[in-house]
């Protein structure tokens, strides 16, 4: 798929080629949404959000090769700002997990559960770092460029993440 082509045929009015720029990315752009959240409306609300905004502000992309990093920080902040103004917890259905745990997936459900667990104690900036280089695959300049920091701030957060994150996950499967 060419993402610049596509990119600038969106610009000057293309709304197709906007929906083929959006199916390219939307799946991360949702499980983003959800990994801050935590909550699929949520997720969904600030998702459709970020698409509009995404649409609206298009011609103020510069670079059309950078389209995917530009909307998932757009969505990234998107997020952000959702959790600072809810500021609210969201508890797991107790009848939804015990669904969840009868099905045959219910090791993979555990170590999906620890990371979710394990993910919820890191800072904004940090889960933000490690979504993009773990999730989306972006390199460590890409990251840096994105989020408007030095390369050596992003390595330093990326690591101290990884840090935070090693004793609870390592806790975590010592059951294996």
């Amino acid at each position: 798929m060419d993402i610049p082509k596509l990119v600038r045929k969106a610009k000057n009015g293309n709304d197709e080629a906007f929906n083929q720029l959006i199916s390219f990315v939307r799946n991360k752009l949702y499980r983003t949404a959800f990994s801050y959240v935590r909550n699929e409306q949520d997720a969904l609300d600030i998702y459709q959000d970020t698409i509009y905004q995404a649409y609206i502000s298009l011609r103020t992309l510069k670079k059309p090769e950078s389209f995917q990093s530009w909307i998932v920080r757009m969505l990234v902040f998107k997020s952000i700002d959702f959790i600072r103004k809810e500021s609210r917890h969201f508890l797991a259905d107790e009848t939804l997990l015990q669904g969840l745990m009868s099905t045959d997936k219910t090791e993979a459900l555990a170590h999906s559960l620890d990371l979710s667990e394990a993910f919820k104690i890191l800072k904004p900036q940090y889960k933000t770092i490690i979504l993009l280089r773990y999730y989306h695959d972006l390199s460590v300049r890409d990251i840096a460029t994105l989020m408007g920091y030095p390369e050596g701030t992003v390595k330093s957060h990326l690591h101290r993440a990884k840090q935070q994150l090693k004793p609870i996950l390592r806790e975590g499967y010592m059951y294996e």
